[in-house]
């Protein structure tokens, strides 16, 4: 299947931040180019964990491809957007049993499931989905597992950017350049005092911009978890979750 551009999001309104249950809610309530928008931002965040789920569970690439375009289509049916309610708690968690469910019932045909006519679907970027699932380590095996990995990945990956947009909005991207590795899982290779000659800086004032970043890094990630969740114990367990994951 070919992709197709997302739709262009307009300025976020501080007061009704855009989590993931807010995507979920928008596309429950309406039918109109505001759900289009929150479904193909959720395709975005989600297809590749939801693709790499149903791989591991040994369906071939096209049977994968096929799983998860249902999988966004059965978000459009009333009963199952009704079901996604926030006390629900982790969206992670939902969409699993969404996932669990759907192939236990063996629902693999393609059917109209579709709320007033007009919503779209995303087309996935199927050769960049196999592509990258070609990388994922064979010795996951558990489909929940790799779904966990891709979801971290993804989570973690905003969270960078992120933290890129504050270097950009400071004028000071050429720093982000030089001390992303120092971020958590980054390669951590060149020495301070290498990073610092170049900088014209002194050892000790890059090691405190390396703290600050990290630590404007961790709010940004617990900033992503937050949309996913719906109070802070959650948000904590989800945080341990993530850090389990990725083996921190």
């Amino acid at each position: 299947m070919s992709s197709k551009n997302p739709v262009r999001r307009g300025a976020k309104n501080p007061n009704f931040p855009t989590t993931n249950w807010t995507l979920i809610r928008k596309i429950q309530q309406s039918n109109g180019p505001e759900a289009v928008a929150a479904m193909e931002e959720i395709c975005r965040r989600y297809w590749y964990p939801i693709y790499a789920f149903h791989r591991r569970h040994g369906f071939v690439s096209s049977d994968a491809e096929d799983l998860t375009q249902d999988f966004f289509q059965a978000l459009v049916m009333r009963e199952t957007i009704q079901a996604a309610r926030e006390e629900k708690g982790r969206l992670r968690a939902f969409i699993l049993n969404m996932m669990r469910e759907m192939i236990a019932k063996h629902l693999r045909h393609r059917s109209a499931l579709k709320r007033g006519g007009s919503l779209v679907m995303v087309s996935l970027e199927k050769f960049q989905a196999e592509a990258r699932y070609a990388g994922e380590p064979v010795e996951i095996t558990d489909p929940a597992r790799l779904f966990d990995r891709a979801w971290a990945e993804r989570l973690l990956a905003a969270a960078t950017e992120r933290l890129r947009e504050d270097f950009a909005k400071a004028d000071n991207l050429e720093d982000f350049e030089h001390l992303r590795e120092y971020l958590p899982l980054g390669e951590n290779a060149t020495p301070y005092a290498e990073v610092a000659r170049k900088s014209g800086i002194a050892e000790g004032a890059l090691r405190l911009q390396i703290h600050r970043m990290r630590k404007r890094f961790a709010k940004h990630i617990e900033a992503e978890i937050a949309e996913t969740v719906s109070d802070p114990e959650e948000q904590k367990a989800e945080l341990a979750h993530l850090m389990a994951v990725m083996g921190r």
